[in-house]
């Protein structure tokens, strides 16, 4: 990793980002927030990034009394769509997010969606700039394994074995399928 202040989105973005076409209904939105366990789903026009639909936007719409389920996406993102590029300095990313309110940004390069940064991504970077080079081990597991478990395999309810996005019971812990 290049020197925290010279360090990029790149190091620190996820790769594997959860989108929908913008003609999808506001429904699959959600329904993809929730399989994958995310706070949002980047709505796309063919290959191009157009907007985001994020919980906020969800909250607002339902408080409103909207009847959003069946409106395509493209009736609740938010839009423009606020972007950045991965070669972007991280913290200038910090500064970026504070001056737009907001808590993820998808990254793009070339016009094309290659990965989201989130609150997670940088709170994790904080810790590890602070903690090294003696990092406490449960720290590293934190900092380490960003993995998103739901992006690499749909998990199981081990109360009763559905799928996550079909599971009904509350308060479980979720384990991998693999």
């Amino acid at each position: 990793m290049d020197k925290p202040e010279h360090a990029q989105l790149s190091e620190i973005m996820t790769s594997k980002v959860v989108t929908v076409e913008i003609s999808e209904r506001v429904e699959e939105a959600l329904r993809q927030m929730v399989k994958y366990d995310v706070g949002s789903v980047v709505v796309m026009d063919k290959e191009k990034p157009v907007g985001i639909i994020t919980e906020r936007d969800i909250t607002r719409a339902a408080l409103r009394g909207d009847s959003m389920l069946r409106l395509p996406a493209r009736s609740l993102m938010s839009r423009p769509l606020q972007t950045v590029q991965p070669d972007m300095e991280i913290w200038r990313t910090f500064e970026f997010m504070l001056k737009l309110g907001v808590r993820r940004l998808p990254v793009v390069e070339n016009g094309r969606l290659v990965g989201l940064v989130t609150e997670k991504d940088l709170t994790r970077w904080v810790l590890r700039i602070f903690y090294e080079p003696n990092m406490p081990a449960e720290i590293r597991s934190l900092v380490h394994n960003p993995k998103i478990e739901v992006l690499t395999g749909r998990l199981r309810c081990p109360n009763c074995g559905h799928y996550q996005d079909e599971c009904i019971c509350v308060n479980t812990e979720l384990t991998s399928e693999d």
